[in-house]
This record gives C-alpha cells, sequence and structure tokens, in this order.
C-alpha cells in the first residue's frame, strides 16, 4: 500500500497540474492571436477600462488569498508542504500575469493615467514573477500583498 504522506504522488499531481496549465495557457494565446487580440497594440479607452476593472477585481481576490495563505504558516508534513509551496507558486503566478495585463491596460490609458501608477503595477508584476521561483517567506509575501493592495486603491477604473 502506498503512503499518502510521502511526496510522490503529490509531485506526479503537481506535474499534471503545471503541464494542464501550460497547455491552457497556449490555447487562449492562440484564441487571442485567432481574435486579432494583440497586446502590444493600443486598445479603445472604455475597453481598456471595462478590462482593467475587472483584472483588478481578480487581482483582489488574489491579494485576500495570499493574505491567508501569510496567515497560515507552513503545513506539518512534507507532503502537504510540497503541496502548498506548489500553491503558493501558482498563485504568485497568477498575480504577476494578471498584473502584467493591468499594466497593459493602463499603457492604453495613459496619458489619463499616470506613468507612475504603470511603472508601479509593472514593478508589482515582476516582483510577483520573482516570488513566484524564488525561496520566499511569508513576509515577502505579506509585504508584497499590502503594496497590491495600495495599488488597488490607486487604480481609478
Amino acid at each position: 500500500m502506498r503512503d499518502h504522506t510521502h511526496s510522490a504522488p503529490a509531485f506526479h499531481a503537481m506535474a499534471l497540474v503545471a503541464a494542464a496549465r501550460a497547455a491552457l495557457g497556449a490555447a487562449r494565446s492562440i484564441v487571442d492571436r485567432r481574435e486579432g487580440r494583440d497586446a502590444s497594440e493600443q486598445e479603445d479607452e472604455r475597453l481598456a477600462r471595462a478590462d482593467l476593472h475587472s483584472i483588478a477585481s481578480s487581482i483582489a481576490e488574489l491579494t485576500v488569498r495570499l493574505r491567508l495563505r501569510v496567515m497560515t504558516g507552513t503545513p506539518e508534513t512534507e507532503a502537504a508542504e510540497l503541496a502548498q509551496a506548489f500553491e503558493d507558486r501558482l498563485l504568485l503566478d497568477d498575480m504577476s500575469k494578471r498584473l502584467r495585463l493591468a499594466h497593459q491596460k493602463l499603457l492604453s490609458l495613459y496619458p489619463e493615467v499616470s506613468e507612475v501608477l504603470a511603472e508601479t503595477t509593472r514593478q508589482l508584476a515582476a516582483e510577483a514573477a520573482r516570488l513566484s521561483t524564488a525561496d520566499a517567506y511569508e513576509a515577502e509575501w505579506g509585504e508584497l500583498a499590502i503594496r497590491i493592495s495600495d495599488w488597488l486603491d490607486a487604480v481609478e477604473v
């Protein structure tokens, strides 16, 4: 009988999830290209504002999850710790992707939005991406969550 606390089954599950996320991301990119969406182009203001509002809502939800994660601490078993570390990385990766999208929308709204806000968004996305691959600590995640909360207050949609 297999020991459910052993990390090998958890590792295989994480590999499957990672592969599925990569495939889904590629499929979404293909759909966007086929529909003529190009992130490097200037978007219509109305559309960019609507998208930014939706993205900001998603970022707010991820920020709540990040804050809750900081409060929970480290799991007791090795398998649970491995699974939690994987989920932490996915959360931070999702945060980074949403912040990059928000940055693109803010660039479409420039000069109506400050370049400081757009640059702050870019920096937050880079920080979330860095933390998603680093051996980071809950304190860094908590600090990022606070900075993102401040950013959410500054975003006018």
